[in-house]
């Protein structure tokens, strides 16, 4: 019973973050992804946010055109993902994001649209 009720406070919690934030939850699951390891200051957060919103946005308006059936299969459509993500990441990321940092991060993040593509949830076509 108290375990539920710890549950709950939980959810409830992170579903406030996201509002506090001004963040969906995709946008803020993209932002946690992007801050994961990283010390930041307040100003490279607000970039941050604002990477992971601007991010959000051009995957869902080429959502069509990139994520087709099965994309994550298929070469050609995961490489399409990889220049978008990379390409959104480098107009609006802090430069203390170094190029390891940065390209960790691409990865880190396509690798969580394909699995979660590969499960059937949000980014699957």
């Amino acid at each position: 019973m108290a375990k539920n009720a710890t549950d709950k406070k939980q959810v409830k919690k992170e579903q406030s973050r996201s509002t506090d934030m001004g963040l969906e939850e995709e946008e803020l699951e993209i932002y946690d992804l992007l801050i994961q390891g990283r010390k930041l200051t307040k100003a490279e957060e607000q970039k941050v946010i604002l990477a992971s919103k601007n991010l959000y946005q051009k995957l869902k308006a080429e959502k069509k055109n990139v994520m087709v059936v099965d994309w994550y299969k298929d070469e050609q459509p995961k490489q399409q993902v990889f220049s978008l993500i990379q390409h959104s990441l480098n107009e609006d990321l802090p430069e203390s994001y170094d190029r390891v940092a940065f390209n960790d991060k691409i990865n880190l993040l396509l690798n969580h649209f394909i699995d979660m593509a590969s499960q059937g949830f949000g980014w699957a076509a």
